[in-house]
């Protein structure tokens, strides 16, 4: 097989750092993991141990595959994702023309030059909206005329210190990095259908550090947040409370869940713990109010977008907070709408929702390929992603 038609997707997690490898049908042909080191609150903190870390899952993913991978679709994340609006416009000409990709390239690059600090990145442009001459407002203008083109731009950026560090530790693993994807666009691709990223959608991905929120319309996504909210928060609340070791805590957080403070559907037991006994409803007590005033956060930040929407978007969850008995019922209570477990479609190798974004990058990285090959016979897949900037070699490339 060639190594153009091997994909790729690695996703560098706080705990766990997984890969999957597909051909360029999007067939999966291995995937592998193996416990995250040297990275911490989505921030490199050790290159060897990092770079150790990846090497291991991607060679485990190459052993079932039977392949050796070049290139990754890699991600990044964490709280420093920050998302800048912008307005960019040009001229086509005095007499109504016709609107080249060329003249849509042109306009969002002149919504691209905004302040913006010399020490973030763009990864993605996404164009929200679309204007011709001032008053038709429309989500896609190439072939139609006018004289004017203006575009409302959200323009999600990284630290350039952050792209700078995941690329040199997966070289230093062997690989080179295609493209850097925010984890929630690639976590996206994998649990929406088509339909319901064009209609409108919202992906909580809670893991072990931090939880991001994404939000999807017009087929790709619009904005993503991240919260310092995760999993390690509710062990060490246990471990603080019940003075316990941080193993034990995390034993006790898996085994009995988040269950909801209304018992009656379950039977309130003893849980014995090293220091002693506790109720499963006060380990509920502990546990609710830090995850409902994180999940309250969360839902301020998506209520905007909720509100201009006619019906409710699909909600979805994924990560390993996610999977506690009671998360989907404690976010349906703040957000008062149905949420559902996220999952793969049509996905019968991987049955671990925590593959959910490497998944998604691999299939990207597939649809990228596809597009590459055929051009305009497929649809373009930065239209999901959104205008893709920062390539691992560079940190720059074009967006078309």
């Amino acid at each position: 097989m060639h190594s153009s038609e091997i994909i790729c997707g690695l996703d560098i997690g706080g705990s766990e750092i997984r890969a999957v490898i597909s051909n360029a049908s999007q067939s999966i042909l291995g995937f592998g993991q193996a416990a995250t080191k040297g990275f911490s609150k989505s921030v490199v903190s050790n290159l060897a141990q990092l770079s150790d870390s990846i090497e291991a899952s991607v060679m485990k993913a190459e052993e079932m595959a039977k392949v050796r991978v070049r290139k990754v679709i890699t991600n990044v994340s964490g709280v420093h994702i920050r998302t800048f609006a912008s307005r960019g416009s040009v001229h086509i000409s005095d007499r109504p023309s016709e609107i080249t990709k060329e003249d849509i390239k042109r306009c969002i690059e002149s919504a691209k030059v905004i302040a913006m600090s010399l020490d973030r990145e763009a990864v993605h442009l996404v164009p929200v909206r679309y204007f011709i001459d001032d008053k038709m407002e429309i989500n896609d203008p190439l072939g139609l005329f006018g004289s004017k083109l203006d575009v409302d731009l959200n323009i999600i950026t990284s630290l350039v210190t952050v792209l700078q560090n995941i690329t040199k530790a997966v070289n230093l693993a062997g690989y080179e990095v295609d493209e850097l994807v925010v984890s929630g666009a690639g976590a996206g691709l994998s649990v929406f259908e088509e339909g319901e990223l064009q209609s409108g959608a919202v992906l909580i991905d809670a893991g072990k550090e931090i939880t991001e929120a994404s939000i999807f319309v017009d087929g790709r996504i619009l904005d993503t947040f991240s919260f310092p909210f995760g999993g390690d928060d509710l062990t060490q609340i246990l471990q603080d409370n019940l003075k316990i070791l941080f193993d034990e805590a995390e034993e006790i957080k898996v085994k009995y869940g988040l269950v909801a403070r209304d018992l009656s559907r379950i039977e309130d037991s003893q849980v014995r713990h090293k220091n002693g006994v506790i109720t499963r409803s006060e380990i509920a007590n502990l546990l609710l109010p830090k995850t409902e005033a994180a999940l309250e956060e969360i839902y301020k930040k998506i209520e905007p977008f909720l509100k201009t929407k006619k019906s409710l978007p699909h909600i979805s969850v994924v990560g390993g907070v996610a999977k506690m008995d009671g998360f989907i019922e404690t976010v349906e209570g703040v957000f008062k709408a149905p949420v559902s477990m996220g999952s793969f479609k049509s996905q019968d190798k991987i049955g671990d929702i925590t593959f959910t974004c490497a998944l998604g990058l691999m299939k990207y990285g597939a649809k990228k390929s596809a597009y590459l090959k055929t051009g305009s016979n497929l649809a373009e897949p930065a239209n999901f992603i959104g205008r893709i900037i920062s390539r691992a070699k560079s940190i720059a490339s074009d967006y078309f």
